[in-house]
């Protein structure tokens, strides 16, 4: 073989070497890409893509405290250390994005604390979507909001989430709600909160400024036994002056007007179109139809579910389904029940009358009654069997924690259950409103500082 030979053949086989070594390089990349081991760049499309809300003053960039400790959590059957960040942050619901697919099911810090046979229990499933954790939930008066703030609260506190609180349980009442009716924590600088759930006058834009991009969800009750719960629960008919009539809820049906225009009486907002008025609607508008279909449709596409206390169980399920929550997550003990004295008798006359009286408030409850049912017709196949294991988990929960055969009566209005033990599992799912409200304002001024006074 001549000289010029053997550098051609030298140069040709340099050239293939150098050829497939890149070739082996780019499949190394490509397959690296899409590894299942890479679950980091797994992602489907957002089981829950929404519109997103107005304008918020802040930008969304997920939740912004450092958890004190990292918290464990049960992953696929085995017991894993993950960030508090992990934990906390909530994803950006809004927003038509991808998100990260999970490959296990995961058991949600407080299900650590369920009793061993609950928490055995519980179905294995596999979830992709991750958990909604923006929340604002708008309490409206006497339709078991209370009991459903405790339910965003525990969800929260055990998750070591940041709260919109303000110095009071109620940031506002006669008011729509201002972003300074909140306590201002110096170390959150300015950051939006992940929950508001406190008693607030339904206002959009103040409450999307402290709590951007969150899902909100809001409770009515049928109005003819809201109107009633409001009346004796607030005591109405002590400023009306007819606490010695056998019923004063009647007396007062009779000729309503007679009252309601001088409104002399405690918490008189809410003895006419009550619900209406919590969700942002004025009094002047009373028997403005076209104004309060108006604000129906407003709230229609604003708030991404409203729940129903009649069917409190069911729209609990499809919450779950929403926020992509644990069974865990949702249940509830009632955090009181109206003592006999402060209940009315309400024969079909008097829920007529009530009917006509809070004509936006029912206009309100059976559009949004409608809504519930439509959803749950969409629900799938499964709404049955999975609201069966609900609420056979919710009477598991009562039957392991409360004590029937005794009542708090420490308030004359209403009866609270009792604890039978002690665990830290039932003090956390009896526990109400007002008592989360305490702690979670104690843990925010221990985490983020003290607001100047």
């Amino acid at each position: 073989m001549s000289h010029m030979e053997k550098k051609g053949f030298s140069c040709r086989g340099l050239f293939l070497t150098v050829l497939c070594i890149c070739v082996l390089f780019i499949m190394t990349i490509l397959n690296s890409q899409h590894s299942p081991l890479n679950m980091s760049e797994v992602a489907v499309e957002s089981s829950y893509v929404r519109h997103p809300p107005a304008m918020a003053m802040f930008s969304d960039t997920g939740s912004f405290h450092r958890a004190e400790s990292t918290p464990w959590i049960v992953i696929g059957g085995t017991t894993s250390n993950v960030s508090s960040n992990a934990v906390a942050a909530g994803p950006q619901e809004h927003r038509p994005s991808v998100q990260v697919q999970k490959t296990a099911s995961v058991t949600s810090t407080i299900t650590m604390l369920l009793p061993t046979s609950m928490r055995e229990s519980q179905p294995t499933t596999i979830t992709k979507c991750s958990p909604i954790q923006r929340i604002v939930f708008v309490k409206t008066h006497k339709t078991a909001s209370t009991t459903m703030a405790s339910v965003f609260e525990r969800y929260g506190y055990y998750r070591n989430l940041t709260f919109a609180v303000g110095r009071g349980h109620v940031l506002s009442f006669q008011y729509k709600f201002s972003r300074g009716n909140l306590m201002k924590f110096p170390k959150m600088k300015g950051k939006p909160f992940d929950i508001l759930t406190n008693h607030a006058r339904y206002s959009r834009g103040e409450m999307d400024a402290v709590v951007p991009n969150a899902t909100f969800i809001t409770i009515l009750r049928n109005p003819e036994d809201q109107v009633e719960s409001a009346f004796g629960y607030f005591e109405m008919y002590s400023g009306m002056k007819i606490g010695r009539e056998p019923n004063p809820l009647k007396t007062f049906m009779d000729d309503p007007m007679k009252y309601y225009k001088e409104h002399k009486y405690h918490m008189w907002q809410l003895s006419r179109n009550g619900m209406l008025f919590d969700l942002g609607l004025d009094h002047k508008y009373d028997e403005d139809d076209q104004k309060i279909n108006q604000k129906i449709r407003e709230l229609a596409g604003e708030f991404d579910l409203v729940l129903i206390s009649e069917y409190l169980d069911e729209s609990l399920l499809l919450m779950k389904k929403l926020l992509c929550w644990e069974y865990t997550d949702i249940v509830y003990l009632s955090s009181g029940i109206r003592s006999k004295s402060h209940r009315y008798d309400k024969d079909r006359d008097l829920r007529d009358k009530i009917r006509q009286w809070s004509h936006g408030d029912v206009l309100l409850y059976d559009h949004f009654n409608n809504t519930l049912w439509k959803k749950i017709a969409l629900y799938g196949p499964s709404f049955q069997t999975d609201l069966k294991h609900f609420r056979d988990l919710n009477k598991s929960v009562y039957d392991e924690c409360v004590n029937p055969s005794k009542w708090n009566k420490q308030d004359r209005r209403e009866d609270l259950l009792t604890l039978k033990n002690d665990s830290e599992w039932c003090k956390s799912v009896i526990r109400a409103d007002m008592g989360y409200t305490k702690m979670i304002r104690k843990s925010m001024v221990q985490r983020f500082g003290a607001p100047p006074k």
